[in-house]
């Protein structure tokens, strides 16, 4: 395991492309691993890297953290796990965890951070970052997220359509007819089985205060989802007390005939005080007025009136409904800006524009 010291505004990262990549890293940043050419010279290395080395592709990221970074293959952690090849990156999704070096920094709890559709970990990791930034330990979640619930459902006149698609991408209940989700690789058991591993390999991490036994600690969990992720947020909210549920560019969940998806009045389990929600003004994917229809029927709306960020300075009227119009990087996809590394607006310095927002909503 080596340490070492970058700092710019961005770099070019190996990224694991199978297997697993370990390492650690004192103010660096982005992410820093050895390169798959390079032999590990050290016996600490080699009792420490369990995983092999990895092979590249590049990620962007301005994010200064002393932290320690591992990328896991699911079948890593589960050897019957499936996890198909992302259509964008040509290899199956990692698991991407940091935790603050020093156990001193660590805050005792845990940054869970689902993606979209077909995204993947390499393209969206400064956020990530932040939470490790603010003393979390921090998990980018491989997990099935090749089909979007709203293709899956369209046409449905199940008003149930999303909210049983969602249930079983989470939890593996088998209660869609639109997916199939085994238990083994739902959102809930790839997450449950991911801190038993970490805890394993690397006692010294501090990972097994996530776990009760063989049960999740939920409430230690501040959990944050982008476009497909903020529904997947949203259910989990449903089902256990979060620490906080973050959604954002999201939720997108409608029934045939336009309206909110009725699972989303359902009772909470995570408090509503707890919930947040965070879009962009022009997201032509998720409008802003879907995204609030489905975070008032949460029951944000008494939690504030949606509340722009730019130019403001958190805790932006104590609102759990915030919007930003900030230009995307080059014009690119203002849906993608809000989580892509390469798409999303940042500061002079690099760092992403977006930052003291997620701080606000997620990472207290």
């Amino acid at each position: 395991m080596k340490k070492q010291s970058i700092f710019g505004l961005a770099l070019l990262a190996t990224i694991a492309a199978a297997g697993a990549t370990t390492w650690q890293a004192d103010n660096v940043v982005g992410p820093v691993v050895t390169p798959a050419t390079e032999q590990v010279q050290t016996t600490l290395a080699a009792a420490v890297s369990l995983e092999p080395t990895a092979s590249a592709s590049t990620a962007s990221l301005a994010t200064t953290v002393d932290a320690i970074r591992h990328d896991i293959a699911a079948t890593t952690v589960d050897s019957t796990a499936t996890q198909k090849n992302n259509s964008q990156t040509g290899v199956p999704n990692k698991n991407l965890t940091l935790v603050p070096t020093s156990p001193s920094a660590r805050v005792g709890r845990l940054a869970l951070f689902i993606m979209g559709t077909n995204s993947s970990e390499t393209k969206e990791q400064e956020i990530v970052y932040a939470g490790a930034k603010r003393g979390y330990h921090a998990i980018a979640l491989a997990y099935p997220n090749a089909d979007a619930v709203a293709v899956l459902c369209a046409g449905s006149t199940d008003t149930a359509c999303t909210g049983n698609v969602r249930k079983e991408m989470l939890t593996g209940a088998n209660v869609s007819t639109k997916v199939t989700v085994a238990v083994k690789d739902s959102v809930e058991t790839r997450l449950q089985k991911l801190l038993t591993y970490l805890n394993a390999t690397y006692p010294a991490e501090g990972w097994g205060v996530y776990l009760s036994g063989t049960s999740i600690n939920w409430s230690m969990i501040s959990a944050v989802g982008h476009s497909q992720g903020a529904g997947h947020v949203a259910y989990l909210a449903k089902l256990h007390s979060l620490y906080r549920a973050t959604m954002i560019s999201g939720v997108a969940d409608k029934t045939s005939t336009g309206a909110v998806a009725p699972w989303l009045s359902t009772t909470n389990i995570t408090p509503v005080g707890n919930q947040y929600g965070f879009s962009h003004t022009s997201d032509a994917t998720v409008t802003i007025a879907t995204a609030e229809a489905s975070w008032n029927a949460i029951g944000l709306a008494s939690l504030g009136t949606l509340t722009m960020t730019d130019g403001a300075t958190a805790p932006y009227g104590s609102s759990h409904k915030l919007k930003t119009s900030l230009a995307s990087v080059g014009g690119t996809n203002i849906h993608l800006s809000m989580a892509d590394d390469d798409k999303m607006p940042r500061n002079t310095d690099g760092t992403p524009k977006y930052e003291p927002v997620w701080d606000y909503m997620a990472f207290p």
